[in-house]
């Protein structure tokens, strides 16, 4: 749980680094703040950022090649997909499951061969479908959303490669569509993925709000995987990625995009939800009334785990939480938050 300006955050069973008590700190929560409650009523503001809809639309046909210029989110996948397994089941009631030292390795996780079972989950941004086939696999009723129908293309083409995408007990539709055209249809997921795809937008702030809005309530997840804005992540990430080695296109990130994890950590604490009476669905929403004071919490923090890549390896794995949060949280990160 996330307590803004006390001497910790405190995160399950670790801490994050201290509160800056400055001036400087204050001024951005209080613009992210302002930015995340912007009125939702406004059907015409979206964060696309066109620009990178067409860099990885172009991208497209290079998806499902393993060495090619996405190949860091092919090894990135397993961590990611055994992260939100291990998540899911360390907060669902009533499971019994047994962890190895070895958090890298996909039986260390004794649970059914479907986890997944009996969910729906968005996978926003799903490009090419990379995190969308292995969440099927496990069981669930996956939507890949993405705003390129080119990605839209290739995910529906790959996937008819494996007929166990669609023979059950999960299954898999592909959605050209925003994060905000979902929300203004009204739907909700038990877990929504947001992975590495909120430094690629226009405004990450409002894009985040978006994805709460979409987990439903009642014990819903957001897993949530993104770049932190440090001098590091700037030389790992865009001067060596991209400048010096070339393992990823030039101009793949910017920088002003990237977030610091306590910022994200400080919006979702402090979101209020809702009821709204006019809903015929009686779904809580997100909003703010007109005395400006909230009802209850939207939910919290339940974990954030810093991970690397190996470069002998290369495989990513997540750092021991004993490891000081200045350096596993320096550059890349994946939180996860539970609604209530």
């Amino acid at each position: 749980m996330v307590r803004l300006c006390s001497k910790y955050i405190k995160l399950s069973n670790f801490y994050a680094k201290p509160c800056v008590n400055s001036s400087i700190f204050r001024s951005q929560i209080s613009f992210l703040q302002n930015e995340f409650f912007s009125s939702i009523s406004d059907s015409k503001f979206s964060t696309i950022n066109e620009e990178e809809v067409l860099k990885f639309s172009q991208l497209s046909k290079e998806w499902w090649s393993p060495n090619g210029p996405v190949k860091l989110l092919h090894s990135m996948n397993p961590l990611r997909v055994l992260y939100m397994r291990r998540q899911y089941l360390e907060h669902k009631p009533n499971v019994n499951f047994k962890l190895n030292k070895n958090f890298n390795d996909f039986n260390d996780v004794e649970n059914s061969k479907f986890p997944f079972k009996g969910l729906r989950i968005l996978d926003m941004g799903c490009g090419g479908g990379l995190l969308s086939e292995s969440l099927v696999r496990l069981g669930a009723s996956v939507v890949g959303a993405d705003a390129s129908s080119e990605n839209i293309q290739i995910a529906k083409i790959h996937s008819f490669k494996d007929p166990r995408l669609h023979s059950g007990p999960g299954n898999l539709e592909y959605r050209c569509i925003t994060a905000e055209k979902l929300l203004e249809q009204e739907e909700s997921f038990d877990i929504v993925c947001a992975m590495e795809i909120i430094e690629h937008v226009n405004n990450p702030i409002e894009f985040l709000r978006t994805c709460i809005g979409l987990v439903k309530p009642g014990g819903g997840h957001l897993f949530l995987s993104t770049i932190s804005r440090t001098p590091l992540s700037y030389f790992l990430t865009i001067l060596l990625a991209e400048k010096v080695f070339k393992i990823i296109p030039s101009g793949t990130h910017d920088f002003n995009n990237y977030i610091k994890p306590d910022e994200i950590q400080a919006i979702i604490q402090e979101i209020k939800t809702n009821k709204d009476s006019n809903n015929e669905r009686n779904n809580e929403t997100i909003s703010k009334n007109v005395s400006g004071n909230f009802s209850e919490r939207w939910g919290f923090v339940t974990d954030i785990i810093g991970i690397g890549l190996n470069p002998i390896t290369g495989k990513w794995f997540e750092f021991y939480k004993w490891i000081p949060t200045r350096i596993q949280l320096d550059v890349n990160y994946i939180i996860t938050a539970k609604r209530i």
